[in-house]
């Protein structure tokens, strides 16, 4: 598997591997064979026609991306685990003219890939061929660390990610949240990110079946909105994983260490595309996670307009800022009567946290106390 393993708050060392022109014997019988994939059938669109630039989708979908107008240059992928994934992309876009150029990465040591992982051939064919370069031991939440702060990437990808042992959604979460706020530093201007997750760990409406309780899951959308990251979930599609294994992919971590004879299963995982937020262009988030806020005053029923008060609501958030007001609590008093109101904030075009609904609630309570709601007195 890609990076079913990753451990969340070590820098290792970067240790590189020097780089020999030519193909793998494997590319060459690929080749040989006619390998072509239906990339009609692979081909995603957005609702306004442009082409969604998803690459690990599908080898099809790789190879569509790749030889494509518009295509990403440059492909940062992270946490390799076997280097399987690595490799079965390589060969998908070996296959254009012009393939792209992939840096492959590992938390863990050339060793430890070699020895625990089993990847040593996986290595020996990416060793070979000219338009791929191997790191090992590269932190994801901490790329400026190997890289610097002036390489870019056009497309950023994180394949099943996940710390190890179970029931540490927590560290799941500040794995994610770590790696998307490294990985926007390293994007180029209108670049995308890809996270894959198992169903049911991102939380979204793609879980399908799968999908749990928004506390329950990892929350990727908030995760990739958090901070300095501004990321915004664009579109959400089905892991191909059996045309992936087609060209030699394997799903081998698990949670409960390499020792253990399985591997995540993936053949139901959702892969996440990831935009900065002002650059989605018409795309919109499918699964915007909405931020409930409370907030109670006092009435003087002769002057209050529930009207005025959502007007005020909608005037104090941002723009992009999606709001959905209901009424929860009225109480009347021998002499005042209160009422407590539940104010929702959502965004499909921004990058909306906790932090920044809490900042709208807070601009909601000084306009009431400016008096801009007439008849309203917080509580």
């Amino acid at each position: 598997m890609t990076s079913c393993l990753s451990r969340f708050n070590t820098w290792m060392p970067c240790h590189a591997r020097a780089l020999r022109s030519g193909g793998t014997r494997r590319l060459q019988e690929q080749r040989a064979a006619g390998w072509r994939w239906n990339v009609a059938v692979a081909s995603v669109s957005r609702d306004d026609g442009v082409p969604h630039a998803f690459l690990t989708l599908s080898p099809g979908v790789s190879q569509a991306l790749s030889s494509g107008r518009v295509r990403p240059e440059t492909v940062l992928l992270c946490g390799e685990g076997d280097f399987s994934f690595a490799r079965a992309l390589a060969t998908s876009v070996s296959l254009c003219a012009n393939p792209m150029r992939i840096t492959a990465t590992s938390f863990e040591t050339v060793e430890e890939i070699t020895s625990s992982w089993g990847g040593a051939s996986n290595l020996d064919d990416l060793f070979q061929d000219s338009f791929v370069e191997v790191l090992h031991g590269v932190d994801a939440t901490a790329l400026d660390e190997t890289f610097g702060k002036n390489r870019k990437w056009d497309k950023i990808c994180f394949m099943f990610p996940h710390i190890t042992g179970k029931g540490r959604i927590s560290l799941n979460r500040q794995l994610l949240a770590g790696f998307f706020g490294a990985a926007t530093q390293a994007l180029s201007p209108g670049g995308t990110v890809e996270v894959a997750l198992v169903a049911g760990q991102g939380g979204t409406v793609a879980d399908g079946e799968a999908q749990r309780d928004f506390g329950n899951s990892w929350q990727v959308v908030t995760q990739a909105a958090k901070g300095n990251a501004r990321l915004v979930l664009c579109q959400t599609k089905t892991f191909d994983a059996s045309a992936w294994e087609t060209i030699g992919y394997r799903s081998r971590g698990h949670w409960r260490g390499l020792t253990q004879e399985r591997g995540f299963k993936v053949c139901k995982g959702i892969v996440h595309l990831f935009r900065r937020e002002g650059e989605l262009g018409e795309a919109k988030c499918p699964s915007p996670v909405g931020f409930p806020r409370d907030i109670s005053f006092w009435i003087d029923s002769s002057t209050f307009s529930e009207g005025v008060l959502i007007r005020v609501i909608r005037e104090t958030a941002e723009a992009g800022v999606d709001t959905e007001v209901v009424l929860l609590e009225e109480w009347q008093g021998d002499e005042k009567t209160s009422r407590t109101y539940r104010v929702t904030y959502s965004s499909v075009v921004l990058a909306f946290s906790r932090v920044r609904a809490n900042a709208h609630q807070f601009a909601l309570r000084n306009a009431i106390e400016a008096g801009s709601v007439g008849g309203a007195s917080l509580r």
